[in-house]
């Protein structure tokens, strides 16, 4: 805590000297003035995090400099000095924002325990401002990263709706980044101080999920000992994420159903309902349609999960954002491991371009994590990628190659000039990838009759 700013306001010049030594001496960076029109100038031109004034000075009074201290900057932490005849009037400016006030005369002990406690005020203050904008860092739409048409349109839904109370449903494929959608709706909302719960519904049974989200009562089931608080308790005031929410049973489906409709809830066990104020964002990576058809999820519960849905396109849908996300990851995972990686080559980024990205963005985050880790130089390289991405699958359609394969080798053959189209016609590379050494590839494709330049 040491190192905060401290300005002393007091027109006994013996006084005032000896505050600024004895604090001066506690560590704080501290300066004094002899008027409250001093102190005034002084604020402006320095950003101090506690004024310690007496209550009686010529022209602007204690009192007054408190009102336009708070005026100026209402985080800047004020003292009120005073002698015993005023202690009603010190009161009346704590009241007006004064964090404490001390009687003269004061004891030392006194004084240092008054300002070691409002600088740990003043640092839990700070502590909580940081949170909340490494909070806001984390989860703005930067964050969300795109430029496809999909993604414009993902940016923009979330801006409408994120102060809203509305329920908003969120659908994609696993790794599209639902979760990191929902953290955006509550961190840039009205509500991005309340508690943000999440809960993964398909990692829970219903009758354990129950007692997550709703609490229980004691003694409602073997194993509750006491009353416990359940997760929509716990968030009131803020946003529950229930993901996956198309893993919960029928019954629980009944249940969301009535929270939904009535706002309230009923802790296992209890006969009691409790009133909640909670925003619900749910997500799944279902066909919640077609659940309904089999009977396997009610259509009276997807209507009110689905007053505003968000579709977060699969990143084989937005090729061009790849290049965008691996640059962006590139940048993260190089400084996290203190690698001075660069940039990405353009040959990495047409393999990536060309991959099929079954497991999303999130699988795009940890490749590149991984290059980061192995690559040697100062560009990702197709060495640091993993082989899936650069080495072609053998066959993708066996019907696409009926027609003109009809012996292993000509299925090698195919293999190879696949093999070739990716690496430029570079052999050794080529070899490098098919698991041979270049004398053994240059044999098949003598054997094979392939053509061949001299690389």
């Amino acid at each position: 805590m040491k190192g905060y700013k401290i300005l002393i306001v007091e027109d006994d010049q013996k006084m005032n000297q000896g505050l600024l030594h004895i604090i001066s001496k506690e560590g704080y960076f501290v300066q004094s003035v002899d008027s409250g029109e001093k102190a005034l100038e002084k604020i402006r031109d320095t950003q101090f995090d506690l004024v310690i004034s007496d209550l009686k000075l010529p022209g602007i009074d204690g009192r007054q400099l408190l009102n336009a201290t708070k005026k100026y900057d209402a985080n800047i932490l004020f003292v009120i000095i005073t002698a015993y005849g005023t202690v009603d009037t010190a009161v009346s400016a704590m009241k007006e924002g004064a964090e404490d006030y001390i009687l003269k005369p004061f004891d030392l002990e006194e004084l240092r325990l008054v300002i070691k406690k409002i600088m740990e005020k003043r640092e839990l203050f700070l502590n909580n401002i940081r949170l909340q904008r490494q909070l806001e860092k984390k989860y703005t739409f930067d964050n969300i990263i795109g430029t496809s048409e999909a993604m414009m349109i993902v940016f923009k839904t979330i801006n409408r709706v994120k102060d809203s109370k509305t329920t908003v449903l969120i659908r994609g494929e696993t790794g599209t980044g639902k979760e990191l959608v929902a953290r955006a709706l509550h961190f840039n909302s009205n509500k991005a101080l309340k508690p943000y719960l999440p809960v993964n519904c398909a990692a829970l049974n219903e009758n354990l999920l129950s007692s997550e989200l709703f609490g229980h009562v004691k003694g409602a089931f073997t194993g509750a000992v006491s009353d416990k608080e359940g997760l929509f308790e716990a968030a009131n005031g803020g946003t529950v994420f229930l993901d996956e929410i198309g893993d919960i049973g029928t019954g629980l489906q009944q249940t969301f159903l009535r929270v939904l409709e009535s706002g309230e809830i009923q802790p296992v066990g209890s006969f009691e309902r409790k009133k909640v104020f909670v925003r619900i964002i749910a997500a799944t990576n279902k066909n919640l349609e077609a659940m309904i058809e089999q009977g396997s999820f009610r259509k009276d519960l997807y209507y009110r999960l689905n007053v505003v849905i968000i579709d977060l396109p699969p990143l084989r849908e937005r090729k061009g954002d790849i290049g965008i996300l691996a640059n962006h990851f590139l940048k993260q995972y190089s400084a996290q491991n203190n690698k001075n990686i660069k940039r990405i080559s353009q040959e990495v980024l047409r393999l990536l371009e060309n991959y099929a990205w079954p497991g999303n963005v999130r699988e795009l985050e940890n490749i590149i994590e991984r290059a980061t880790l192995f690559e040697v130089s100062q560009e990702v390289t197709p060495d640091s990628l993993p082989p899936a991405l650069t080495i072609p699958p053998l066959v993708s359609d066996m019907n696409s190659f009926s027609k003109d394969i009809n012996s292993l080798e000509q299925l090698s053959k195919k293999h190879i000039i696949k093999v070739l189209e990716t690496t430029h016609q570079n052999k050794t590379q080529a070899s490098r990838l098919l698991g041979i050494d270049r004398s053994t590839l240059w044999r098949i494709m003598n054997r094979l009759e392939m053509n061949s330049n001299n690389r």
